[in-house]
C-alpha cells in the first residue's frame, strides 16, 4: 500500500511555496501542517489528475482564502460537473492529456522573472539574417558560397553554444503549449455547452506562444530511418539559420510580457482539477459532508471521524464555551481526537468538505502545539520549545476573528507542580475573547484550576486480563488511570507491575 513518502512534497509545494501569500485569512503554518499529519491527509483526499492539480489543491490546503466558510465558487464548479457528465468526460480526457507531463517546474514560468533577452540577441538577428542572404546569393554566384559558409558555420558554433539552454528548457516550454491549448479547448468547449466555468482566462491572447512551444518542444525518437532523417536536415536548418536560439529567446521574451495571461490560464487547468478532485472524493466516500457556517463561536460536530480511520468510531462534540480540557488514558484517542477536530475544521474552509454527519463552525484561524521535540541544533529543551509556542497563541488572541487552539499535553516538560501552575494560568489565559482552546492532559488536579472550562475524557477497561479502549469521547472527568495495565499488556514483570498496582489502588 502506498504511503504519503511516495509522494514528492518538495515538488509538490513548490506552487504554494513561490506564491503571493498576501490577502489570504491564514497561511498554514509547517506546525501546524505536521502536528495535524497532513501529508498523510494529503495523499487520502487527492484525486487530482495532471501535477498542476496536485499542487494547486496543496496550495489550497495551506492557504486559507478569505470570505464565506464555504466556496459558493467551488460547489458551483462541482455542480456543473454533476448536472453536465459529457462536459465532466471531456474535461477528463483533457486532463489525461496533461497528466504524462512531470510538469511540477511549469508554475516557475510566471512565478518567477523572465530573463531580458541580451544585448547580443541582435547580433544573432543579423547573423541569421546574413545567412539567408549568403545561401540565396550562393545560387546567383559561386563567389557567395565561401562567405555563406563561413557565416553558417558561426551560426552552427552559436546554435550548440546555446543548445543546453535550449534543451533545459524546452520541455517547459512544450508543457506550456500544451498547457494552453488545453486551456483553450476546455474553455471553447464550455461556451459551446452554456456551462459557467469561474476561471475563464483569454484565450485569443495565447495563439503565438502555442505555436512557438509546439516548434520547440522536444521531438520524439524512434519512428523509423526516414524521420531520423528528417529531423537531421530540421536541425541542420535550424542551426544554419538560429531558428531554434532565436526562437527561444523570442519566447521568453513573450512570456515575459504575458506573465498573468499564463498564470491565469494555469489557474484554470489546475483549478478545474482540483474541483473535480474533490467531487470524486466526495463520491468515493459518501460520509463526507457539506459544512455549514456558524456565526458565533462555537464548534458542533455531529459523527466526526479522521479522514485515514474511516472505520472508526464517531464522536459528536457541541463547543459552545471558549474552553475544553480533554482527559483520558493512555493511548485512549485524545491526540487523535485534536487531530480530528483541526483537520475538519481545515477541510471545512478549504475544500467546502467534512469527515462527520454534520459539522457547524465559524471562520477560524487554527493553531496548534501537538508535537513538540528537543530542538539539539539550537540548544532548546523541551519546555523551552513548548513555551515559544505557548507565547505564540498568547499573541493570536489579538488578532481580529475566531481562532482555535489545539494543544497536547500541556507543559509536559516541567515537573508536575510548576506544570499544574503554568498550565493553568495559560489556559485560562488563552480561553478568552475570540478563542476557543482545546486541551488535552493527563494531570487530573488541572480540572481544579479551571473551573469555567467544560471537560471531556476518553477511557477504557481492563477485560479478561487485557485492557481494551472504546474511542468514545464522554462528557466529565476522567476517574481512573491506565498506566499500570499498558505496563502489565506490554510484558513487564509481573513483580513490578504488581507493586505498582498494589500501592496505587489498595
Amino acid at each position: 500500500m502506498k504511503k504519503s513518502n511516495d509522494l514528492d512534497f518538495d515538488r509538490i509545494s513548490k506552487y504554494y511555496h513561490q506564491a503571493d501569500k498576501a490577502g489570504f485569512f491564514q497561511d498554514i503554518s509547517s506546525k501546524l501542517w505536521n502536528d495535524l499529519g497532513l501529508d498523510e491527509v494529503f495523499f487520502k483526499i487527492d484525486h487530482t489528475i495532471t501535477k498542476y492539480g496536485q499542487q494547486y489543491l496543496y496550495s489550497s490546503l495551506r492557504l486559507v482564502k478569505q470570505g464565506s466558510l464555504v466556496d459558493k465558487n467551488l460547489e458551483l464548479t462541482i455542480q456543473a460537473f454533476e448536472q453536465n457528465p459529457k462536459f465532466e468526460s471531456f474535461l477528463m480526457s483533457k486532463l489525461d492529456g496533461l497528466a504524462k507531463n512531470d510538469s511540477y517546474f511549469l508554475c516557475n514560468v510566471f512565478q518567477r522573472e523572465t530573463p531580458k533577452n541580451p544585448w547580443f540577441i541582435l547580433v544573432f538577428y543579423f547573423l541569421s539574417a546574413l545567412s539567408f542572404i549568403g545561401v540565396v546569393a550562393s545560387f546567383v554566384t559561386q563567389a557567395m558560397i565561401f562567405p555563406a559558409i563561413l557565416v553558417i558555420t558561426c551560426n552552427f558554433i552559436i546554435h550548440y553554444w546555446s543548445k543546453l539552454n535550449v534543451s533545459l528548457e524546452s520541455g517547459t516550454f512544450g508543457q506550456l503549449g500544451e498547457l494552453l491549448a488545453t486551456s483553450q479547448s476546455i474553455i471553447e468547449e464550455s461556451k459551446r455547452q452554456e456551462i459557467f466555468l469561474p476561471k475563464q482566462p483569454k484565450i485569443e491572447k495565447t495563439g503565438s506562444l502555442i505555436f512557438k512551444a509546439s516548434v520547440l518542444k522536444p521531438r520524439m525518437k524512434g519512428f523509423g530511418e526516414l524521420a531520423e532523417l528528417a529531423g537531421y536536415i530540421t536541425e541542420l536548418i535550424k542551426a544554419a539559420f538560429l531558428i531554434e536560439t532565436l526562437l527561444y529567446y523570442s519566447i521568453l521574451k513573450e512570456i515575459g510580457e504575458k506573465r498573468s495571461v499564463i498564470e491565469k490560464n494555469f489557474e484554470c487547468i489546475a483549478y478545474l482539477d482540483f474541483a473535480l478532485s474533490i467531487s470524486k472524493l466526495r463520491r468515493s466516500d459518501p460520509s463526507i459532508t457539506l459544512p455549514t457556517e456558524s456565526d458565533s463561536l462555537q464548534i458542533d460536530g455531529k459523527g466526526i471521524f479522521h479522514p485515514l480511520l474511516s472505520d472508526a468510531i464517531r464522536n459528536s462534540i457541541l463547543i459552545d464555551q471558549n474552553g475544553v480540557l480533554i482527559t483520558g488514558a493512555n493511548m485512549s484517542g485524545k491526540s487523535t481526537f485534536l487531530r480530528i477536530i483541526g483537520v475538519n475544521c481545515l477541510l471545512a474552509q478549504t475544500i467546502n468538505s467534512v469527515f462527520a454527519e454534520g459539522m457547524r463552525i465559524p471562520k477560524l484561524r487554527i493553531y496548534s502545539s501537538i508535537q513538540t521535540f528537543d530542538e539539539l541544533e539550537s540548544d532548546k529543551s523541551y519546555f523551552y520549545s513548548e513555551a515559544e509556542t505557548m507565547k505564540e497563541m498568547l499573541a493570536v488572541d489579538k488578532e481580529q476573528g475566531f481562532n482555535l487552539l489545539l494543544i497536547d499535553e500541556i507543559f509536559k516538560g516541567t515537573n508536575s507542580r510548576e506544570r499544574l501552575v503554568i498550565s493553568s494560568e495559560v489556559l485560562q489565559t488563552l480561553a478568552k475573547g475570540n478563542s476557543i482552546v482545546i486541551a488535552t492532559t493527563h494531570d487530573l488536579e488541572l480540572v481544579d484550576g479551571l473551573p469555567d472550562f467544560m471537560f471531556f475524557y476518553f477511557t477504557g477497561e481492563d477485560v479478561s486480563g487485557k485492557y481494551q479502549y472504546d474511542f468514545q469521547l464522554k462528557t466529565g472527568v476522567l476517574q481512573s488511570t491506565n498506566a499500570v495495565f499498558v505496563l502489565r499488556d506490554m510484558g513487564y514483570p509481573k513483580e513490578i507491575w504488581g507493586k505498582i498496582a498494589d500501592k496505587l489502588y489498595k
